[in-house]
């Protein structure tokens, strides 16, 4: 991997290019809610979605294979099934019942609230009493969020709360996969080629032999968005800008600006996707975006993989 040279003798400099860096990561994860709600309600199945993300970034995982170090197998093998196939395949499902304003805050939203669950859970870790009141409001729009969907009727709301609980499911895994990086910390790229090369090789084969797909029906234009944006914007593009962000502001700045991913997706799909909010997924929306300020603010050691793919 490249590396990155930091230009001390001007700094002005070097802050401005990291805030031009984090608002493009920021507008990179609101478009992957937006991007991948409308392939949710477009020709290609979610198992399509996931293959072109994999097969895609695969490609360019290999180009840089010679210039890394992989991690050991069984690491490989963790990161491919939390952050890679188990979030991917939950959360494109996800996308096909559920609107762009219910994933902003079951996905990115809600993750502080999950990670630190699953790390208390799991590994013993007491997340710290200042914290305990930005969960509580984290968890808050996560239980106004499933108000909303049981209020919108009997048939609307098992498919509904059916795709609330698979991005739930993909938060999940997200903040494992958080954790492994932590407990196993190796260089982001590294990290990002294991993972999706993994995946690819495990899901690719089973995609092709089993799994329903549309490809050859879908339009060429629908399939180059997913294919891009999923396979290397999100993958590797996102990565690099988010990294770089943090090298130059530090992550507790930039996991500020990214806490405001939620309420924008969820604003830009009104105009973008015709997807109204109603009262209950604004306040949902506004208790995820507060908690996730509170948290940032008082923790000082906010973990990189809190802005989900």
């Amino acid at each position: 991997m490249p590396t990155v040279v930091v230009n001390t003798a001007n700094p002005a400099a070097n802050i401005r290019s990291g805030w031009i860096a984090a608002f493009l990561s920021m507008c990179i994860w609101t478009g992957f809610i937006l991007v991948t709600r409308l392939g949710g309600t477009g020709t290609l199945t979610s198992w399509d979605i996931a293959a072109l993300r994999f097969g895609v970034g695969a490609s360019i995982a290999v180009f840089f294979l010679p210039r890394i170090l992989l991690p050991p197998f069984k690491v490989i093998v963790l990161f491919s099934l939390f952050g890679g196939i188990g979030y991917a395949v939950v959360v494109y499902a996800a996308f096909r019942m559920t609107p762009a304003a219910h994933a902003s805050v079951l996905l990115p939203g809600a993750l502080p609230f999950l990670t630190a669950i699953i790390a208390w859970l799991w590994l013993g870790l007491r997340p710290l009493r200042k914290r305990h009141i930005a969960l509580v409001i984290v968890f808050s729009g996560i239980v106004l969020i499933a108000v909303d969907s049981f209020s919108r009727g009997p048939k609307l709301t098992h498919t509904q709360i059916l795709g609330d609980l698979l991005l739930l499911c993909g938060s999940s895994s997200w903040a494992v996969f958080t954790l492994l990086l932590s407990r196993y910390p190796i260089r982001p790229l590294a990290a990002t080629v294991a993972t999706t090369l993994g995946s690819a090789l495990v899901y690719l084969p089973i995609w092709w032999l089993f799994l329903p797909s549309t490809l050859e029906q879908a339009p060429v234009g629908e399939i180059a968005v997913q294919a891009i944006y999923q396979g290397v914007v999100v993958v590797f593009l996102a990565m690099l800008l988010y990294t770089f962000a943090v090298s130059r502001l530090g992550s507790q700045t930039v996991a500020l600006l990214m806490a405001f991913v939620p309420v924008v997706s969820a604003l830009a799909a009104v105009p973008l996707l015709g997807e109204p909010l109603s009262l209950l997924a604004l306040a949902g929306l506004a208790a995820v975006t507060a908690g996730a300020i509170l948290g940032a603010r008082e923790n000082h050691e906010t973990e990189p993989g809190f802005e989900c793919r």
